[in-house]
Protein backbone atom coordinates (compact mmCIF):
# COMPACT_ATOMS: atom_id res chain seq x y z
CA UNK A 1 0.00 0.00 0.00
CA UNK A 2 1.41 3.37 -1.02
CA UNK A 3 -0.10 6.76 -0.30
CA UNK A 4 0.54 9.56 -2.80
CA UNK A 5 -0.16 13.29 -2.88
CA UNK A 6 -2.28 13.25 -6.02
CA UNK A 7 -5.89 12.59 -6.95
CA UNK A 8 -6.97 9.29 -8.52
CA UNK A 9 -7.23 10.75 -12.03
CA UNK A 10 -3.57 11.86 -12.01
CA UNK A 11 -2.41 8.48 -10.68
CA UNK A 12 -4.57 6.69 -13.28
CA UNK A 13 -2.85 8.68 -16.05
CA UNK A 14 0.57 7.97 -14.55
CA UNK A 15 -0.02 4.20 -14.74
CA UNK A 16 -1.57 4.15 -18.24
CA UNK A 17 0.24 6.82 -20.31
CA UNK A 18 3.54 5.53 -21.78
CA UNK A 19 5.50 8.76 -21.25
CA UNK A 20 4.58 8.73 -17.56
CA UNK A 21 5.27 5.00 -17.11
CA UNK A 22 8.78 5.55 -18.48
CA UNK A 23 9.50 8.00 -15.62
CA UNK A 24 8.60 5.69 -12.72
CA UNK A 25 8.81 2.04 -13.82
CA UNK A 26 12.07 0.66 -12.41
CA UNK A 27 13.01 -2.88 -13.49
CA UNK A 28 15.73 -4.33 -11.20
CA UNK A 29 19.10 -4.33 -12.94
CA UNK A 30 18.04 -1.98 -15.75
CA UNK A 31 21.02 0.02 -16.97
CA UNK A 32 19.25 2.69 -18.97
CA UNK A 33 15.82 4.16 -19.27
CA UNK A 34 12.71 2.18 -19.86
CA UNK A 35 10.88 2.60 -23.18
CA UNK A 36 7.12 2.04 -23.34
CA UNK A 37 5.09 1.65 -26.53
CA UNK A 38 1.31 1.52 -26.37
CA UNK A 39 -1.56 0.42 -28.53
CA UNK A 40 -5.24 0.69 -27.66
CA UNK A 41 -5.15 -1.80 -24.76
CA UNK A 42 -1.56 -3.04 -24.52
CA UNK A 43 1.90 -1.92 -23.52
CA UNK A 44 5.33 -3.11 -24.61
CA UNK A 45 8.04 -2.23 -22.07
CA UNK A 46 11.70 -2.50 -23.11
CA UNK A 47 14.87 -1.96 -21.06
CA UNK A 48 18.55 -2.95 -21.17
CA UNK A 49 19.75 -5.27 -18.40
CA UNK A 50 23.06 -5.78 -16.61
CA UNK A 51 24.45 -8.12 -19.27
CA UNK A 52 23.64 -5.52 -21.95
CA UNK A 53 20.72 -7.65 -23.15
CA UNK A 54 17.42 -6.10 -24.15
CA UNK A 55 14.49 -7.29 -22.08
CA UNK A 56 10.82 -6.89 -22.87
CA UNK A 57 7.61 -7.05 -20.87
CA UNK A 58 4.29 -7.24 -22.69
CA UNK A 59 1.07 -6.19 -20.94
CA UNK A 60 -2.56 -6.06 -21.92
CA UNK A 61 -4.80 -4.04 -19.67
CA UNK A 62 -8.32 -2.96 -19.09
CA UNK A 63 -9.80 -0.41 -16.78
CA UNK A 64 -12.61 -1.87 -14.72
CA UNK A 65 -13.34 1.60 -13.38
CA UNK A 66 -11.24 4.71 -13.01
CA UNK A 67 -10.12 3.18 -9.72
CA UNK A 68 -9.20 -0.35 -10.83
CA UNK A 69 -6.91 -1.68 -13.58
CA UNK A 70 -6.11 -5.25 -14.53
CA UNK A 71 -2.94 -6.11 -16.46
CA UNK A 72 -1.90 -9.43 -17.92
CA UNK A 73 1.88 -9.35 -17.57
CA UNK A 74 4.47 -11.38 -19.42
CA UNK A 75 8.21 -10.90 -19.22
CA UNK A 76 8.92 -12.36 -22.67
CA UNK A 77 12.68 -12.18 -22.10
CA UNK A 78 12.81 -14.42 -19.01
CA UNK A 79 9.66 -16.52 -18.96
CA UNK A 80 7.94 -18.81 -21.39
CA UNK A 81 5.21 -19.71 -18.90
CA UNK A 82 1.71 -18.28 -18.71
CA UNK A 83 1.16 -14.57 -18.16
CA UNK A 84 0.72 -13.33 -14.61
CA UNK A 85 -1.90 -10.82 -13.44
CA UNK A 86 -1.33 -7.36 -11.95
CA UNK A 87 -4.21 -5.70 -10.12
CA UNK A 88 -3.97 -1.97 -9.38
CA UNK A 89 -6.53 -0.30 -7.11
CA UNK A 90 -6.67 3.44 -6.53
CA UNK A 91 -8.41 4.52 -3.34
CA UNK A 92 -8.99 8.07 -2.19
CA UNK A 93 -10.30 11.39 -3.31
CA UNK A 94 -9.11 14.91 -3.93
CA UNK A 95 -5.40 15.34 -3.23
CA UNK A 96 -4.45 11.97 -1.71
CA UNK A 97 -4.61 8.48 -3.25
CA UNK A 98 -3.61 5.09 -1.90
CA UNK A 99 -2.26 2.71 -4.55
CA UNK A 100 -2.59 -1.05 -3.98
CA UNK A 101 -0.68 -3.32 -6.37
CA UNK A 102 -1.17 -7.09 -6.27
CA UNK A 103 0.82 -9.30 -8.64
CA UNK A 104 -0.32 -12.93 -8.77
CA UNK A 105 0.52 -15.98 -10.86
CA UNK A 106 4.31 -15.66 -10.59
CA UNK A 107 6.69 -18.58 -10.27
CA UNK A 108 8.87 -18.66 -7.16
CA UNK A 109 11.85 -17.61 -9.32
CA UNK A 110 10.02 -14.53 -10.63
CA UNK A 111 8.49 -13.42 -7.32
CA UNK A 112 11.55 -11.70 -5.78
CA UNK A 113 12.43 -9.81 -8.97
CA UNK A 114 8.86 -8.53 -9.31
CA UNK A 115 8.69 -7.58 -5.61
CA UNK A 116 11.82 -5.46 -6.13
CA UNK A 117 10.31 -3.98 -9.31
CA UNK A 118 7.08 -2.88 -7.61
CA UNK A 119 8.79 -1.59 -4.46
CA UNK A 120 11.23 0.62 -6.42
CA UNK A 121 8.66 1.64 -9.03
CA UNK A 122 6.00 2.73 -6.52
CA UNK A 123 8.62 4.73 -4.61
CA UNK A 124 9.57 6.54 -7.83
CA UNK A 125 5.87 7.11 -8.64
CA UNK A 126 5.34 8.59 -5.15
CA UNK A 127 8.32 10.90 -5.67
CA UNK A 128 6.71 12.35 -8.81
CA UNK A 129 3.94 13.84 -6.69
Amino acid sequence: MNSMNADRQRIFQAVTVPEYIETWLSPPGALDGTTVFASEDSLSITYRGAENERSRIFCQYRAVRRSKLLFTWRNVSTSDGPASLVKVRLLGDFGRTTVHVTHVGLSSLEREWHQDLWTASLQRLRNLF
